[in-house]
């Protein structure tokens, strides 16, 4: 499956279906983007996570390794794991949770007749540039071309 980073889509992120659909179930961003070179979403409370790591459930001291060198590359088969360096968070673990709270707060507030989705406007992931309109050209013969010579 590929996702479009950023706002204008010039680049996309190919993910296995599964691992999309297990990311959308965790209310993960569909908006996608760059963050030092490895792609990035957020989640519910604000959270900030490297989708490469959530995948791979990549530990605290684990690095994210691409096997072809393409970092939009998301694939399971490509994505590995170095046992040194790395990020300092288990970012498959703080998604759960924070989808797990953003679920418990909702229940707690439609249990209390207060709970207010928060819709946002429908704006396009890809936004396409205006065209300016063309102006309709009457057709010239070849003799009318060079007629006036």
């Amino acid at each position: 499956m590929h996702v479009p980073i950023g706002r204008d889509g010039t680049l996309e992120a190919t993910v296995d279906h599964d691992d999309w659909n297990w990311l959308v179930a965790h209310k993960v961003s569909r908006n996608w983007l760059l963050r030092g070179g490895q792609v990035g979403a957020c989640a519910p409370g604000k959270l900030e996570v490297l989708i490469g790591r959530v995948i791979v459930d990549a530990l605290p001291g684990q690095r994210v390794v691409f096997l072809n060198g393409n970092e939009l590359d998301l694939r399971r088969s490509n994505l590995g794991l170095q046992s040194h360096g790395g990020s300092t968070r288990h970012d498959r673990a703080l998604l759960i949770e924070a989808a797990t709270d953003f679920e418990r707060r909702k229940a707690l507030a439609l249990a209390e007749g207060t709970y207010k989705p928060r819709y946002r406007k429908r704006v396009p992931i890809i936004v396409k540039p205006k065209q300016p309109k063309r102006k309709a050209v009457e057709p010239v013969s070849f003799d009318q071309m060079f007629a006036s010579i």
